[in-house]
């Protein structure tokens, strides 16, 4: 409420200046709002280097492809996680990517992607789990249930994977 005050100290009645300026007061505040959640399809690969796959109905070609498979609905692509970024391209539309790491914690993973465990099922409590959840990174999502999900995160041992929208082949 003083902000207020302190605007209409400085404008006086002008109630058109005064709408003004704290519209753009507002869209100010909402700009950087969302410049802090940093909106967008964050790339798996920010999670550091292992395994990278790309799930695509499109047929590519490229020497950065080191394994391709066939699922009959669609190509898992497997690179190096620093050649990610130049397969992108490539395709026309991505379904799916995954990461799978070594030594590297859950915990880690949640944090760096902002997320929001909904369900979760443990192999072994000691050997590791699957995590179903959500980030609001701006990833694609699907329903699982009746909530939405964009990420999968499976730990075993020592190897964690991490998919979006979910894991799809083996991990």
């Amino acid at each position: 409420m003083k902000v207020f005050y302190i605007v209409y100290y400085f404008f006086g009645n002008n109630q058109e200046v005064v709408f003004k300026f704290i519209l753009y007061l507002t869209l100010c505040v909402c700009l950087i709002f969302i410049g802090l959640n940093n909106v967008g399809e964050p790339p798996l690969e920010v999670l550091g280097s292992g395994e990278y796959c790309i799930y695509s109905r499109d047929a590519v070609e490229s020497p950065l492809i080191e394994k391709r498979i066939d699922s009959g609905i669609g190509f898992m692509y497997y690179c190096k996680s620093s050649d990610a970024a130049k397969l992108r391209p490539l395709f026309t539309v991505i379904d799916g990517e995954s990461i799978t790491l070594e030594n590297y914690s859950a915990a880690k993973v949640f944090k760096i992607l902002n997320y929001k465990k909904i369900s979760s099922s443990y192999i072994v409590e000691s050997a590791g789990g699957i995590y179903y959840g959500y980030s609001n990174k701006g990833l694609s999502f699907i329903t699982y249930g009746s909530v939405k999900i964009n990420l999968q995160v499976a730990v075993r041992g020592s190897v964690t994977t991490v998919g979006w929208p979910v894991i799809l082949g083996g991990y």
